[in-house]
Formats: C-alpha cells, structure tokens, sequence
C-alpha cells in the first residue's frame, strides 16, 4: 500500500479530534496532585505489588506541569560491546542485549528507591526524572536527590557488571543532569507505554551525559538549586561537559542533605543482585538470546510476545523521524500558556507518523523518542532480506512519512516553522523486550545501523533525508539517483513516486540517455542564488 493523501488527512483529522487542544486538562505536579498519586500508588502497591512511579499513567488527555531534575545515565561501552573483530555477529548481539537487560534491570531497582519517574530506555541510554520533593523551594532537595540517583545507579552497574558473567558487561558510565519545568504526557497503549517529558531540559541532560569521560555533569541551574559557583566561558556547555561533580570532595562532603540521600552499601548491593539473579533466571549465558527471523512485513511483529528467549535477529532498514524545531516550540507554548495546543499536536503528529508506517508501509514502531519516531523496514522472504527492495521500501516509507507530516502543518496550528529530519540505514539487527518482565519490560532493536540512522537523522536538517553508506551500497540505480552526498531536500511522497514510476532512460530519436536525478538542490540556499 502506497501513502494516500486522501486517506492521511481523513486520519490526521480522527487524531485530532480523540484529543483536541480544547479538550486537554492541565494539572500541575504541586503538593495537592503528589499527595493524591501517593495514595494511589500505595493502592496499586497494596493491591497486586506493583509500584508504580509518581507520573506512571497519566490520561491521554491530561498533561502535567513539572518542576524536575532531568537525569541521562549513559553507558559508554556500550558501541564496542555490539562488535567482534569489526564484524557485528550473532554472538556480539547476543552480549549486547544481556549487557543491556543487566543494566536496565540495576537502574529500574535504583529508580524505585528514590521515587525516580523512569522516562525511557534507548540504546545505551537512560532517561530519568526526579519531580519530589515537590514545590519550587525544594529545587535544593530534588537535585541533591538526582545526584544521589546517579551516584547509586554508577555503582550498582558497576557491582552488577563486577558479580555476573565475569565482568562480561562491564561499562564505564556517564550521567548528565539538567533542572527546569517540563511538560508531562503519556501516550501509547498497554506493552507500548510512552512516558513522555517536553521541555529543554531533557535535550541538555542528553548533552551532558554525551561525552568522553565517565562521572557525573550537572547544569548551572542544578548549580544554581544548589547555591553553589556557576562555571563561566565562551561556550558553557563544553565547560559543564568537561567538569564533573566530585560527590566526596569537600563541597558536596558537607552537604549534609545529600550525604543523607546517598545510597548505602547494602541498597547497592541488593540492586546489583537483584538484577544479576533476574538477567542469570532468563539469560544463564548470553547465548540464551534466542534469535529467528520474522518474514516480512514487520508490521507484523507483536512486542508483547518477545523476550530474550524469542527474540528476532534479520537485516533490515532502520529509520529515525525527528520533529526538527520542537522543543523551542515546546518551549514557546509553555511560555504563552498553549500546552493544550503543543499537546494536541504532538499526540496527532506521533500518531500520523506511526500510522504511515504500519498500515501504508507494512513497517515496525519501535518507540518514540521524545519527538522522533523509530521505525523499522524489510522486504523478503522467511529465508532471506531483499535488500535492494527494502531499501527502496524505506526511502518511499521516508517520502510516505515527510508527506504525512507537511499534511500535518495544514491542518494543525501553530507548526508551520518545524520540519521532520530523517536517517536510514541497513544491517544486521536484533529485536526483542528487555528489563523487568511486565508493563515496564522495554522493547529493545539496537545494531550499528540502528545506531548509524540517528546519528544520521541528528546532523539533517528539517528538510532533509539521509541514507547511510550501506544502504546506498544495496539501493538499486533508481533510489541512489534521489541521493546526492547520500543527502535529499524535500523527499516527500511525491516526488518519490514520481522518480521511480520514470524510465531509468530516456531515449529521443537515436539518443539514449540515463534519466535526470532527483531534484536535489538545497530549497534555501537555491533561493539566495
């Protein structure tokens, strides 16, 4: 099935309406909501022993105003883990995963003890968000409370990694911490929850938390809660990149505040083995990842069904959709009190976007990533991947997707100025659901290209469409002449349909010729010339 304008607007519309700007409540994470949720988590706690996290389930049409700690806890060794001898294999992915379903498990048994709301888990990466205790004069408190999580997260994945498979899974860890108001959601569906925070501060934690050397690297404005010195330079995010908070040194030693909300040794060491027994129950050895192919479409694919011992390994494209422009947009709304707009647009967006790939394109959501969508293509058969047809599959999913969002800008307010920057490779990957069994078990498709497409899709601009140097080496003729510098401007539904319905020659008397490419001139740069 092809994208069809008709049909996308007919969606987008639905979306809308099942939650329209007028029809979203805005509630504020204050005393009042905290003593309430409280109640109701020791119910679910009392009721079937499931705790739940303080803005666990909130309602479709709800959004939750939060004044919080953003806490990003990276795994550094987490690249070299997926490779043998610079060769992705069965076995480096199987290591991969059972290093990930390790570490995942040690910071869900961490988060749980310092009221930690645990956003997601992607690739390498954790999202956390410490939101008590509540109340703008408590800033002090929930950052001492996030550089405590911190703290204890590094050194149960540490004594984790130190006690199962010999070390096998050992990673150095980095965290990054940024404070400020966010704007709390909650979409998607049973086995596909979607916790999600806007607002910068997430995207700074990101930043902080990406970098060479292991520690923890907190903002000014976590300084500033703190009443401690703000760094000063030219450029203060390489400043805070590059200074980590020493939690035993003498400013934060005498704190007596944070000394208290520190971990002991026995709540680390009960989180360390706690996640080793779960990963030892369901993976003895990394080999007890059990891969299989799924035939194509993906589509297809049940999350709720896998598990490390029936999990999906088979070559395919993986796309990233990312809404360029969103969180100054997200900020813009909070600042003129339009978050039921910027709401109601992100939920009929996310929607449209996932609906383009499964049901025009026959591919797989793996999750959203704040405002970026991860999907994955194949084209084949039980034995084997088409890769020429899959690529091609992918850049007319990419064209479906572009399409589906400018439709999207007619229809909705207030989002003119944003673009959707996409990147695609192809590779090897796994697919499969890891972590604590359960609602909070995290679906998981890591590989190098994986990897390759969000780096690619994070360097594009709003207008453009990447693919990666493998899937242009398997893209037919016909797909490769859409891409200059593996580059394409305005890549839409159209102007895909268009180059491939026209003959790769084109013959005038006794002249034959190879088709003219794509279009693919910069609109911006075209403009001033």
């Amino acid at each position: 099935m092809a994208w069809s304008k008709e049909r996308s607007r007919q969606r987008i519309q639905k979306f809308y309406a099942d939650a329209p700007s007028t029809a979203v409540s805005i509630d504020n994470f204050d005393d009042f909501y905290w003593t309430a949720r409280a109640k109701a988590i020791q119910g679910r706690l009392k009721l079937d022993g499931v705790r739940e996290s303080p803005l666990d389930n909130i309602p479709l049409r709800t959004a939750v105003v939060v004044d919080g700690v953003h806490v990003y806890i990276q795994m550094m060794d987490f690249a070299s883990a997926m490779i043998d001898a610079e060769r992705e294999t069965e076995g480096s992915h199987q290591r991969v995963l059972s290093m990930l379903h390790l570490h995942y498990s040690v910071c869900d048994e961490i988060a749980e003890s310092f009221e930690a709301q645990r956003v997601d888990f992607h690739g390498a990466r954790m999202h956390a968000v410490i939101a008590t205790p509540v109340g703008p004069a408590l800033a002090a408190e929930r950052a001492e409370r996030a550089i405590a999580f911190a703290d204890a997260v590094t050194k149960a994945i540490k004594e984790a990694s130190r006690i199962t498979a010999n070390g096998r899974y050992s990673t150095r860890i980095r965290a990054g911490l940024d404070s400020g108001r966010s704007v709390a959601i909650n979409g998607g569906v049973q086995h596909e929850r979607e916790p999600l925070f806007l607002g910068p501060a997430a995207n700074y934690a990101a930043k902080l938390a990406d970098g060479p050397v292991e520690g923890i690297f907190v903002s000014n404005r976590i300084r500033r809660d703190l009443g401690q010195q703000e760094l000063v330079g030219l450029n203060i995010l390489n400043e805070e990149r590059q200074h980590y908070v020493d939690v035993d040194g003498h400013s934060f030693g005498n704190r007596m505040g944070f000394q208290a909300k520190r971990a002991n040794q026995q709540l680390i060491d009960r989180a360390a083995s706690a996640a080793s027994i779960r990963v030892a129950i369901s993976s003895r050895d990394s080999s007890s990842f059990s891969f299989h192919r799924h035939t194509p479409p993906l589509g297809s694919i049940k999350f709720a069904e896998l598990s490390p011992s029936n999990s999906i390994r088979m070559e395919l494209l993986s796309i990233f959709a990312d809404i360029d422009g969103f969180t100054a947009y997200v900020d813009r709304c909070i600042a003129t009190s339009r978050i039921g707009e910027m709401v109601a647009n992100l939920h009929t967006i996310r929607s449209e976007l996932a609906a383009t790939l499964k049901d025009d394109f026959k591919g797989k959501k793996v999750r959203f990533i704040g405002d970026c969508v991860h999907g994955l293509i194949a084209e084949g058969t039980a034995m084997t991947t088409d890769s020429s047809g899959s690529v091609r599959a992918a850049v007319q999913a990419a064209g479906g997707l572009r399409s589906s969002f400018e439709l999207c800008q007619e229809e909705l307010n207030g989002i003119a100025d944003l673009g959707l920057a996409i990147g695609i490779e192809y590779g090897p990957t796994p697919i499969t659901r890891i972590g604590i069994r359960g609602d909070r078990s995290i679906r998981c498709s890591v590989s190098r290209a994986v990897s390759a497409s969000e780096a690619l899709q994070s360097k594009c601009e709003g207008d453009q469409t990447a693919l990666g140097p493998t899937a242009l080496q398997h893209a037919p003729a016909s797909i490769r002449r859409l891409f200059t510098g593996g580059v394409a401007y305005g890549l839409d539904a159209q102007s895909v349909g268009d180059h491939l319905s026209a003959p790769a020659q084109v013959t005038s008397g006794n002249v034959t010729a190879t088709a003219a490419p794509h279009s693919n001139v910069d609109p911006i740069t075209s403009r001033l010339h």
